[in-house]
């Protein structure tokens, strides 16, 4: 046993527990003993290049997934050449100065140039060969009820599209006016839209301006960040569970300390792991959110949302550290791994339906669902659409549930660890629990 004992990563004798002894409870007695794997787990994984790396592939991902779309007005600095074949002269000289006009690129040059074809056919080789960026088609009669055609090699400049519709859209609507006997300037006035702002009412009456990104992308935000600790540190924990198991060091481990010390110290180690996450993450979200002048998150809302994090942190640290004891290697834990996944996945699927009809049945039902009930009311709180009740309700049946999920864990915990070259079975699961 010493000698594999030796090359363990958990315990060896050059580096035991603090404060440990291996033949007898430390005099602190259990909360002691929970401490001192607390902080082994901690330290050990903090000074790792995986936590190094776990920690700035969020920041990255979140990076390249959201963050464009916050300069997404700040794009599209370059000149747009348009093959123009329009059909309908009447619209053209006004087509032409209205985006003149219009639209402009930082240097206040013209953003639209505009050349004219016969025909598509004519145009299209000066697309294919890159010397136009779109056609437009203008059919004669756009006036009464035709649509204009837009055509690219790819349609994934949305902001192009949406320019070009709206200038003709403008063009053809001014024309049909000015037809029906409308001076151009009351026309004009006629035409212009007319623009909302929007406002939060507190409960003590104060408003602040809207702002439609931030009241998705800050509850996303940290939706995100849930799901990252869940699955990153999760499997830290699945792969230290395992470790123990296949190289026997559990043998020695409880020897000094009961499975149930052992599993809280090793959940609650990852636990301060994710709290240095989620407040580097936090951090660097707040201090872009005052660069750009935003409130990405509302501080009145911190408390809870870091109890519902924390909450579902632990639930499902306790899954990965139940499924490490049941397996032998990781690859046999992916099939079981991927269902726990999928269920973490579905609120930040969701989460634009979610938020969108926060008081749905089927958001209402979810909520009270515990591997769900932390995505759901981070969603549903930034809402402002949770009753204290549901709030109150939530918060203790998360509470209940991680107790529940470590006593679980702790039964299964005990017996599997011990068992080497057989998989656990469903009915033997079930006896260790009843047991």
């Amino acid at each position: 046993m010493a000698e594999q004992a030796s090359g363990h990563s958990f315990i060896c004798p050059e580096h035991t527990l603090p404060g440990t002894d291996l033949h007898r409870r430390s005099a602190g007695g259990i909360m002691s003993s929970i401490l001192n794997i607390l902080k082994w787990e901690f330290m050990v994984r903090f000074r790792s290049k995986i936590f190094l790396i776990s920690l700035l592939m969020p920041l990255f991902i979140l990076g390249i997934s959201i963050i464009p779309a916050m300069f997404i007005d700040e794009g599209g600095e370059t000149e747009i050449k348009v093959g123009l074949i329009n059909n309908e002269k009447s619209i053209d000289a006004e087509l032409k100065a209205h985006m003149l006009e219009s639209y402009h690129l930082s240097n206040n040059e013209p953003k639209y140039w505009f050349f004219d074809y016969p025909s598509f056919a004519e145009a299209e080789p000066d697309l294919q060969d890159k010397t136009l960026d779109a056609i437009v088609v203008i059919p004669a009669g756009i006036l009464d009820s035709a649509k204009a055609s837009f055509y690219a090699r790819s349609l994934s400049n949305f902001i192009v599209i949406d320019d070009l519709h709206d200038g003709v859209a403008h063009t053809v609507m001014m024309k049909r006016l000015t037809n029906q006997g409308l001076e151009i300037h009351v026309a004009e006035r006629a035409s212009k839209s007319v623009r909302m702002e929007t406002f939060e009412v507190s409960e003590e009456g104060d408003l602040t301006k809207g702002n439609e990104l931030m009241i998705f992308l800050g509850p996303f935000f940290f939706l995100f960040l849930l799901v990252m600790a869940v699955f990153i540190n999760g499997q830290l924990l699945l792969r230290s569970v395992m470790e123990e198991r296949t190289n026997r060091m559990v043998e020695i481990l409880l020897s000094t300390v009961s499975s149930r010390e052992l599993m809280t110290g090793k959940i609650l180690g990852l636990g301060m792991l994710g709290m240095v996450q989620i407040l580097f993450y936090l951090s660097m979200g707040i201090g872009f959110g005052l660069y750009k002048g935003i409130d990405i998150i509302k501080f009145d809302e911190m408390p809870l949302l870091f109890i519902y994090f924390f909450s579902g942190y632990f639930f499902f640290a306790a899954i990965y550290a139940t499924l490490g004891t049941l397996f032998d290697n990781e690859q046999d834990a992916q099939q079981t791994m991927g269902i726990v996944s999928i269920i973490a996945m579905v609120p930040l699927m969701g989460s634009f339906y979610f938020m969108s009809n926060p008081t749905a049945l089927i958001t209402r039902i979810l909520s009270f669902v515990p591997p769900m009930t932390p995505f759901m009311m981070i969603l549903r709180i930034s809402s402002d659409a949770a009753e204290p009740w549901e709030i109150i309700a939530t918060i203790l049946l998360m509470i209940l549930s991680v107790w529940g999920m470590m006593v679980l864990a702790g039964k299964i915990f005990r017996t599997a660890l011990l068992m080497y070259g057989k998989r656990a079975t469903l009915p033997e699961i079930w006896r260790w629990i009843r047991a």
